[in-house]
């Protein structure tokens, strides 16, 4: 059964909007040079942060008491639960901490382990993405669709860092670049709420990422056209992490994989 046909949908959506207005709201009291610090992975993470988490937090255990909750910044709770919400309080800590204005924050609900219902929130673009499954994507309240685009030849795409691709897609990476037009990097998790709206047609992050980064993209960028795997082709799941790829259709995806893994 789609996520579209349960009896709480209409609540799951509104309480998912609800959850990124508090984000929102939130960030919007950030103020310019946020302290940091430094996690183990070489990540930074502000106040910020883990206030938007607490927060989200405290309204999931509020409204849902039985589900779970995955987050970046906190211990699972309850992540074996039927219904889970996951999150990235700040996705782009790095663009927030020194002012630029790419960051977002993204959050999911999976059912059994599976990403149904998945929103992108820029704050300081006021542009907000969700997805749910089995209907069509919307930005802003508008549906969208991605380019459609079946050919990987003069394609255009975005990463976050290419300086962290894993050894074993280095050298396809590389490929990748070269058969393509150009790439935005930096973008984030917007570069895959860009792709989901058409203005790129592909989106890769290998080695970079958690769970809670890919999970939301899985029902935003499918509900417009477009596929999203692991970086090898696999399902993403409540528990996915590493590598990620979105395009903007299945046949190019298939592409997409087949060149970045040709060193595999």
């Amino acid at each position: 059964m789609s996520i579209s046909d349960h009896p709480e949908v209409e609540e799951f959506v509104s309480f998912i909007h609800e959850l990124a207005d508090a984000a929102g709201t939130f960030l919007s009291e950030r103020h310019e040079g946020s302290r940091f610090e430094t996690k183990p992975d070489a990540s930074p993470v502000t106040e910020f942060d883990r206030g938007v988490e607490t927060r989200l937090r405290e309204m999931i255990r509020e409204r849902y008491p039985e589900h779970g909750i995955v987050g970046e910044e906190f211990a699972p709770h309850n992540e074996e639960a039927e219904f889970v919400w996951i999150m990235d309080p700040i996705d782009g800590t790095k663009s927030f901490v020194v002012g630029i204005p790419i960051y977002t924050t993204l959050i999911a609900l999976c059912h059994n382990g599976v990403p149904v219902i998945g929103v992108i929130n820029a704050p300081s673009s006021r542009d907000r993405f969700l997805g749910v499954e089995g209907r069509p994507t919307t930005l802003n309240d508008v549906p969208i669709r991605t380019s459609g685009r079946t050919e990987l030849d003069g394609a255009t795409g975005a990463v976050s860092n290419p300086t962290k691709v894993i050894d074993s897609q280095r050298a396809g990476w590389a490929d990748l670049e070269d058969r393509t037009a150009w790439w935005v990097y930096g973008a984030a998790a917007y570069g895959y709420g860009r792709l989901a709206a058409g203005g790129v047609d592909i989106a890769v992050e290998s080695g970079t990422v958690g769970p809670y980064d890919i999970n939301c993209l899985v029902p935003i960028i499918e509900g417009a056209g477009g596929k999203v795997t692991d970086g090898f082709g696999g399902p993403v799941l409540l528990t996915t992490g590493g590598t990620c790829v979105a395009s903007a259709t299945p046949e190019l995806h298939d592409q997409v994989l087949a060149v970045l893994n040709s060193g595999v």
